[in-house]
């Protein structure tokens, strides 16, 4: 956001730089697959599917938006 120092995305929610490393317990259970309970993995599983699914419903709606504005576009081009 704007004067906060922080990096945000465009909807507002915090991100981090790529050059970061990113050490947390879901990037350490990952790592080693034999310390996970099934639970855990489900869990985690799960989790990472909802967040596919969000991504994919933004992406979805990007390209729908790009496709509109090209259509536009193209119709008020005069070469």
């Amino acid at each position: 956001m704007y004067g906060t120092g922080k990096k945000t995305a465009a909807d507002g929610t915090a991100t981090s730089s790529p050059l970061q490393s990113k050490t947390t317990a879901k990037t350490a259970a990952a790592a080693d697959p034999g310390s996970e309970t099934p639970e855990g993995k489900v869990a985690r599983l799960e989790a990472r599917v909802r967040e596919l699914e969000v991504e994919t419903t933004k992406l979805t709606t990007e390209r729908e938006i790009l496709q509109r504005a090209a259509k536009y576009f193209a119709g008020q081009t005069r070469w």
